[in-house]
């Protein structure tokens, strides 16, 4: 059964980047580039008259006031699908414009394939993000540069999460409240944690944490 093509709009305001990211694109039978615009306003226009599944957004362009507009854009289209990619991998950034409701958000520093593999998860109707900001996101509190330090390392969720939380100096107790969970348990997990980081104690996980740049508990 054929698939169907993904229609899409690429949002950039250099030209260049705008061409390369036509003639990648191209490479896949199951896109179509449906349009092109260098600011806001043509962004608007192209969404107003054409028929748009997905928007290959830079956060940088004149008029995109982020947060602002793209929660005006989900109001106005609420059935397009929303790609960031940008040079952009600052946090706050990161997390306001995923709670502004895109779909996925990649670097400009990242390969044609991440794109493609980010294209592939929001027509499963997947939220998508970077290998260099996945951990960042589900961690709430470590940097992009330093999850380069852990890539590598097979953490869980809930790991991730309390290492961030032990990153901005949560005791055991005030981690086992944040998540309803028995101090035990939240034991439990600092010994896998450190397990998986090949770490002997919680003083070296502390110090672990200093060591990525941040407070430690």
């Amino acid at each position: 059964m054929d698939v169907k093509r993904l229609k899409v709009l690429i949002a950039d305001d250099h030209g260049i980047v705008r061409d390369g990211l036509k003639f990648l694109l191209s490479t896949r039978d199951d896109l179509q580039v449906i349009g092109e615009a260098a600011h806001s306003e043509e962004i608007l226009s192209v969404l107003t008259h054409h028929s748009v599944d997905l928007l290959l957004l830079d956060l940088g362009m004149p008029g995109v006031n982020r947060l602002a507009f793209i929660r005006e854009l989900r109001r106005d289209f609420p059935a397009l699908k929303i790609l960031v990619l940008t040079a952009n991998i600052d946090l706050s950034t990161i997390r306001g414009v995923l709670d502004a409701g895109v779909h996925a958000y990649i670097s400009k520093a990242d390969d044609s394939q991440e794109m493609f593999t980010a294209l592939d998860a929001v027509r499963q109707n997947l939220l998508y993000l970077a290998v260099a900001v996945r951990f960042v996101v589900d961690g709430h509190g470590v940097s992009a540069a330093d999850a380069h330090l852990i890539a590598n390392t097979e953490l869980t969720a809930r790991e991730r999460q309390i290492l961030a939380l032990i990153a901005q100096g949560a005791s055991s107790t005030q981690i086992a409240e944040r998540f309803c969970i028995s101090a035990l348990t939240v034991r439990k997990h600092r010994e896998n944690l450190m397990r998986k980081l090949d770490l002997h104690n919680t003083a070296e996980l502390a110090a672990y944490v200093v060591r990525l740049g941040l407070p430690s508990a």
